[in-house]
């Protein structure tokens, strides 16, 4: 609808002439061209053409597709290309190279490189190389650097540390790193190209913009010393005012084992920079091993910030010591907010040789507590004492909810896998007679014949472990083919999957493709309503949210998202799942994550980049979307391509910071 603001001294013939000239302009115009000059608030699939192209998209179609990348329209040859980077079919490589070398369109082009990046065949890369020495345009050349760093090998990543042998302008600078940076993300990196990161950070004249990006392959590289860096990486982080670009160079210090890199991330942990940073140095510091170590992360315990106590209180978990499991506990009674509790109770009890006395606090907690996450992670906490598996199993099958039943088999697979768990056997069985590992054997079977979703994923995983070796256990696997038979599938996808690797992993043979099932498809109806940056806002209990959706990028993501919100499916939805500094994640109708309606939707993945206040659509894997979303706390360009991204936050983002787990949704309103 078009808007006329008054003016009161416009005459009535004047009124009459801007009339006239807006009705000229609206005929002479069809509707794309009113949509491109943002006139109307319309999505561009008014278009029958992109309708068509969607369609086969969502189709997977790929003999289809192949017929719009030589369309003599460029909007429709750059959106055929962009189809495969979620379709990704390795039979459209040759055709998409072919665009990438010969097109005249620069978004073609473009769209071309970051299809091929998206399909990740190694059998690219030489092409890739090709193409950039080939390319006159520095952005599509950026964007061929981004491919190469998905695709290629070391002799890729060799092509691209040569490229800062000379300087160049912003742009290739910039594909550079972003594309060291695509390397480190998946385990590709060497001493080289750790050298020309450096000399980026170290360079006063550097960008932002390329230091933030270095930071990502610093912190993302394993495996490497550090120590001849620290300096000017802890430079870099001081005269940097970018937070995320500080978080990654916190993280970089991990490679460092110096006294003075320790000595900086303390600092970091005990001031007031943003708590996001402070997470990032927890984390760093955590691998370094001397007596202080535990003395700085201690300090987090008490911070401000919860999520700064809660991945403090992650590290005692991870890297605990027995000697110290007394301190655990001391220090869980003092703590205020419950998942800091939990989590020192648990670290406490793992480590802790005489487990009797935290065993009855973490049960007295469980039995008093009306907080469902809280005993649910109560009930968690006693993996770290298989002794307990018969209270635990108890609990997991006569459990009114869920979420104590998926936290319960959790523990009871922790307790499975304890490296004393031998240990615990031989004791047992001198003294009770009874053989954990054949009790567990049909703990784990039950799971599997439960037709529980999640206890029959995470049964199916622990059964494959090879250390753990239940193949003598189980002298007919047939409850495990039966049960995943019964999956009723696209609800119970993440079962089907687990089982099948089970079973896979158990008979010696390769995995089949998932079985085909009907997915929720594209209602062009529906989506033609949907303004091109629709608005929805979030009413928590924590305050609002508001979000601008993409339905141009994810048509049926955002279709599917606004259906739901339309039929109060949202509503009352606990937040379940919070990862301080990465996520926080709703829409599990079970309220544990492992919940769906009775279909699920085809990934929908494009050039937009995760950053903070990103959101996604969370998954078990390609097309298994459903109705779980979530929100970045900051840049996670490990999800990018990876997770359908359909919209960011606008506002409210510090709420998204407050969020919590066991936080609710109120309900969701889409702003017409």
């Amino acid at each position: 609808m078009l808007y006329f603001f008054e003016q009161k001294n416009v005459s009535v013939k004047n009124s009459f002439y801007i009339i006239a000239i807006i009705i000229f302009i609206a005929s002479s115009c069809n509707s794309n061209d009113l949509i491109n000059n943002g006139l109307l608030n319309v999505n561009k699939f008014s278009d029958e053409t992109f309708r068509e192209i969607y369609n086969f998209q969502d189709e997977r179609n790929t003999k289809e597709l192949l017929k719009f990348l030589t369309n003599r329209k460029d909007k429709y040859r750059e959106a055929a290309a962009l189809a495969f980077a979620s379709v990704q079919d390795s039979n459209a490589i040759e055709q998409l190279f072919e665009l990438l070398f010969n097109d005249d369109s620069e978004n073609v082009r473009i769209a071309a490189a970051f299809a091929i990046g998206q399909i990740n065949s190694q059998i690219s890369e030489n092409q890739l190389i090709k193409a950039f020495d080939n390319e006159k345009s520095d952005i599509v050349k950026k964007y061929i650097l981004k491919a190469l760093g998905k695709t290629g090998s070391n002799k890729s990543l060799s092509f691209v540390n040569n490229l800062f042998k000379e300087k160049s302008n912003e742009i290739i600078e910039q594909a550079k790193l972003l594309s060291i940076s695509r390397f480190a993300i998946k385990g590709i990196s060497d001493s080289i190209c750790v050298e020309n990161i450096i000399k980026i950070i170290s360079d006063s004249k550097s960008s932002d913009t390329c230091n933030y990006l270095a930071s990502i392959a610093l912190g993302r590289i394993k495996n490497q010393n550090f120590d001849k860096y620290s300096d000017k990486i802890t430079n870099c982080l001081k005269h940097t005012k970018n937070i995320f670009t500080q978080s990654n160079l916190c993280l970089a210090l991990a490679n460092s084992t110096i006294k003075n890199s320790f000595n900086f991330l303390d600092s970091i942990i005990k001031s007031d920079i943003d708590y996001r940073v402070k997470i990032s140095a927890i984390r760093a510091i955590s691998n370094y091993e001397n007596e202080n170590t535990e003395k700085s992360v201690y300090s987090s315990l008490s911070d401000s910030n919860v999520n700064v106590a809660i991945s403090a209180s992650e590290y005692f978990i991870l890297k605990g010591k027995e000697e110290n499991a007394t301190n655990y506990f001391k220090w869980a009674k003092k703590q205020k907010n419950w998942r800091v509790r939990t989590n020192l109770l648990s670290a406490a009890i793992k480590y802790s040789k005489n487990k009797k006395e935290i065993t009855n606090a973490i049960i007295s907690g469980y039995n008093i507590s009306e907080n469902i996450y809280e005993k649910a992670n109560l009930l968690k906490a006693l993996g770290g004492n298989p002794n307990e598996y018969v209270f635990v199993s108890k609990e997991v099958y006569n459990a009114d909810n869920v979420v104590i039943s998926t936290y319960g088999m959790e523990a009871l697979a922790e307790m499975r896998r304890n490296k004393d768990f031998e240990q615990f056997n031989n004791i047992s069985i001198k003294h009770n007679k009874i053989n954990l590992e054949e009790e567990f054997a049909i703990i784990f079977k039950r799971a599997i014949l439960s037709g529980d979703v999640a206890m029959i994923s995470i049964a199916a995983e622990i059964i494959r472990d090879p250390e753990l070796n239940f193949i003598n256990q189980y002298k007919n696997t047939y409850f495990l083919t039966q049960a995943m038979n019964n999956c009723i599938l696209p609800k119970e996808i993440e079962a089907y999957i687990e089982i099948k690797k089970t079973v896979s992993y158990i008979n010696g043979t390769e995995e089949k493709e998932n079985p085909k099932f009907t997915e929720y498809k594209l209602d062009w109806k529906y989506i033609a309503k949907i303004n091109k940056n629709q608005k929805v806002i979030i009413q928590t209990s924590k305050g609002n949210i508001e979000l601008e959706l993409c339905v141009e990028k994810a048509p049926l993501t955002v279709s599917t998202f606004l259906k739901l919100i339309d039929q109060g499916f949202y509503k009352n939805k606990k937040i379940h799942r919070v990862v301080p500094n990465f996520v926080i994640q709703d829409g599990c109708p079970r309220g544990d994550g492992w919940g769906s309606p009775d279909f699920s939707i085809r990934s929908e993945f494009s050039m937009i980049n995760y950053e903070e206040g990103s959101i996604g659509m969370a998954s078990a894997g390609k097309d298994t979307e459903s109705s779980q979303w979530f929100i970045t706390h900051s840049p996670t360009p490990h999800l990018d391509g990876r997770y359908t991204n359909f919209g960011k936050v606008i506002s409210g983002i510090g709420i998204v910071h407050q969020i919590e787990v066991g936080d609710e949704i109120l309900d969701m309103e889409i702003v017409e």
